[in-house]
């Protein structure tokens, strides 16, 4: 899931069919993201805070913005990539909200449609059209955040927010946890302990996954050499590169990138 130029629509379970790893390990996006939950259950993980979700829960994630998540069986809904546009107001932080009344769920599910409808075809004045119903989400979103606040985030929170922007961008493997520690002033243990506690997960894993998201990304979306991708995000050798990758995923980065090109 690489930056996009203008917002692209999918279903909820065409986004997790095409995933490029497992849609519960640790990813970061470029561009903002809206998932608009309209049937069954499931948890996202969001700058190391984990909430579950429901029917009729938007949950909105920023650009470069750590985040995970996992929906269970006959989920629906919509998945929304919007752009990274200075022109269009979306909210700075992430948002997990409830659409408990119908019009307020209608209005969505009309938005997207809305969007959805405009992007078919290309006509005169899209991109301004694309633009204002983008804009839109975003006055929904807001509208929903005023009556349910997110609250204040406690000590650990702060401290897990601080680490999930950190590793949010940083596609480099070359960085220690003891330097993503040090950056929190607190000892690589006790990071450990709070995000395990928080995510279930300790923080090296969490940074694991990010690159190795990245990596599948740059395997999929771009035609870079194996060996100038494991340059870019810090590992020492291509060799290393393809033990880690083939450790996390299965497959060595070649054939990775050969299958999902194939699909």
């Amino acid at each position: 899931m690489l930056k996009t130029s203008l917002p692209k629509v999918e279903t909820l379970a065409a986004v997790q069919r095409n995933e490029a790893w497992r849609c519960d390990s640790a990813r970061a996006l470029e561009h903002p993201i809206l998932f608009w939950i309209t049937r069954g259950q499931g948890k996202f993980m969001v700058n190391c805070k984990m909430r579950g979700v429901g029917p009729n829960s938007a949950v909105y994630i920023p650009a470069h913005t750590l985040f995970s998540y996992e929906m269970f069986s006959q989920s629906q809904g919509m998945v929304v990539y919007l752009p990274e546009d200075d022109m269009i107001s979306l909210p700075e932080e992430a948002a997990i909200v409830k659409a408990s009344s119908v019009q307020c769920q209608s209005d969505m599910t009309t938005l997207i449609d809305l969007l959805v409808r405009e992007m078919a075809h290309p006509r005169t004045g899209q991109r301004r059209a694309i633009r204002a119903h983008a804009t839109m989400i975003g006055v929904w979103l807001d509208r929903l955040l005023a009556d349910q606040p997110q609250g204040a985030l406690g000590k650990s929170e702060k401290v897990l927010q601080k680490f999930s922007k950190v590793v949010s961008i940083t596609q480099n493997c070359g960085k220690s946890l003891g330097e993503f520690a040090d950056d929190l002033k607190i000892t690589p243990t006790h990071l450990t302990r709070l995000t395990q506690g928080a995510v279930g997960k300790p923080a090296s894993t969490l940074v694991q996954e990010r690159v190795i998201h990245a990596a599948c990304d740059a395997l999929i979306h771009s035609d870079e050499p194996v060996q100038d991708i494991a340059k870019h995000l810090g590992f020492n050798s291509p060799t290393y590169f393809t033990r880690a990758f083939q450790a996390h995923t299965g497959q060595s980065p070649s054939s990775f990138r050969k299958a999902r090109r194939t699909h």
